[in-house]
Parts: structure tokens; C-alpha cells; sequence
């Protein structure tokens, strides 16, 4: 299904019915990272799957891809679907955006899943490193960059295990463009520090690690929950030891047993 943003054309679909619960998925994929874990939600939640900016079948629109622009289309989303308030979950770039929802609106917001997405913003050489990326998906196309992300974000443990899901999730990388794939780092690179954000965060919070991530480390996912906790808020904090970035794909079952639980917890 489409909806508008900004003039920008996107897509979303849906499963099951009940208590709204949206998921976001980690760049350069698209909703169906999510559709493993989505089954355990189904029977009792109404999930949304939406394909971020850039992300599957959803147009770019112009310019770098912000956290902004990513949370204003989410905003839009629920104001489309004419839902009040949800449950988010997110991971990398979709966790980055759970933060800016929080920013700009609150209110619509139940409770918060974060997988995989450190509150701190990039450091110096992370920034440098995009642009290196930048360039080189410039001269040279995807190809390079996709599997140097694929051996990054991917756990060692999965590409081992389970080395079909590595060609799934390089087929979903396949469809972003090179356009989408600059503005997306772009974005990234400018996405704001979250650590105080997460210092104001006043509903349910859950925080995934995975434990062979060196993006947003088990360290890092620690760090976010007792932040949210020092705020006086629950936080409950999961580490997967043998996932990696992608820890919700690599292991959907046991995200998808995690976060009905939340789920549970936080809307009965």
C-alpha cells in the first residue's frame, strides 16, 4: 500500500489486527527484514512493515535522507492509518528514527524497541568513513559497498549457520539505487547525538544487543537502557551473544518471542 510524504511517493503493508506495532528496519533494507519476527505479533497486534525513504519500494524524494525527514514520514504513516498512538521497534537506522519520534512527537508513542541503535551519533572518523563510502559507490556502483556491509553487519555466527539469509538480505539491497544509498549515509552522518533524548524517555523501553555487533555495541545497548533507566523509567535490556547488527534477522523467532512479550507487557 502507498501513502504521500512530502510529496514523496511511499510504501507500507500491514499483518494481523489489534494494538498498533511498528517496525522499522536497519539501512540498506527494506520491511521485509522484519517479516520473521512480525509472525509472532500477528495473531494479536495489527504490525505495520514500512519501507523507509530510499528503502524498497519507496521513492527518495530529494536531498540527504535525515533522521527528520524518516520520523515526519513515520508521523504521517500513523496519520494516514489513523492510529493515535503505537508500539515501535526499530533497528539501526529504524532505531536512529525511533529517537527523532520521540523528539517531535511524544505523544503518539506507547512504548519503544531499540535493536541494534546506539544513541550516540557518528564520530569523526565514522563520518569520514561514510564519505569514503560515499565516493566509492560513486565510481564504482553497489556491489562493493553492499557486501562490505554484509560482512560487517551481518554475525559471523549467521554467515556461518545460515548462509541463505546472507543472500536474502543482499537481494533487498539490491533494490536501493545509488542515488537513495548516498542520501541515506549522508543522513546518517548528520544525524544528531541522542543520549539526551534517551534521558527523556518516559514510557516502556526495551534495548537489543547484538553480541558479535561492532556497530552498536553490547556496550553501547547497555549504556541506552541504564540511561532510560536513570531517568526513572523501565528499561529492559536482551543480548543476543551469537547475532550481529542484524540481530533481528538473523534470529527472527526468538525477536519475534521477545517482542511479543514486550508487547504483552506494555498493552496486556
Amino acid at each position: 500500500m502507498e501513502y504521500i510524504s512530502d510529496g514523496v511517493k511511499l510504501f507500507y503493508t500491514a499483518r494481523g489486527e489489534g494494538p498498533a506495532v511498528v517496525l522499522l528496519h536497519p539501512m540498506p533494507c527494506d520491511h521485509r527484514f522484519w517479516l520473521g519476527a512480525a509472525e509472532a505479533l500477528a495473531a494479536k497486534y495489527r504490525v505495520i512493515l514500512p519501507d523507509l525513504r530510499g528503502h524498497g519500494r519507496s521513492e527518495s524524494g530529494e536531498g540527504p535522507i535525515t533522521m527528520k525527514k524518516l520520523g515526519a514520514d513515520v508521523i504521517r504513516l500513523l496519520d494516514e492509518l489513523q492510529i493515535e498512538r503505537a508500539l515501535f521497534a526499530g533497528c539501526s537506522i529504524g532505531g536512529y528514527t525511533l529517537y527523532e519520534l520521540w523528539r517531535e512527537a511524544p505523544a503518539r508513542v506507547q512504548a519503544l524497541a531499540f535493536c541494534c541503535a546506539r544513541p550516540q551519533a557518528d564520530s569523526e572518523a565514522a563520518r569520514v568513513a561514510r564519505e569514503d563510502s560515499i565516493a566509492r559507490v560513486r565510481e564504482h556502483g553497489m556491489d562493493e559497498w553492499i557486501e562490505s556491509l554484509l560482512e560487517r553487519l551481518i554475525g559471523p555466527t549467521a554467515r556461518i549457520r545460515h548462509p541463505e539469509r546472507v543472500a536474502e538480505v543482499r537481494a533487498m539491497m539490491q533494490t536501493v539505487t545509488p542515488t537513495a544509498a548516498i542520501a541515506l549515509m549522508q543522513g546518517l552522518a548528520m544525524r544528531p547525538d541522542s543520549v539526551e533524548t534517551a534521558r527523556t524517555i518516559r514510557v516502556p523501553a526495551f534495548v537489543l544487543a547484538g553480541g558479535e555487533d561492532p556497530v552498536s555495541t553490547p556496550a553501547d545497548m547497555k549504556l541506552l537502557a541504564e540511561t532510560i533507566r536513570n531517568s526513572g523509567y523501565g528499561a529492559e535490556y536482551t543480548e543476543l551473544r551469537d547475532a550481529g547488527h542484524f540481530a533481528p534477522w538473523e534470529q527472527p523467532q526468538m525477536m519475534g518471542r521477545l517482542l511479543r512479550k514486550f508487547c504483552d507487557s506494555v498493552m496486556g
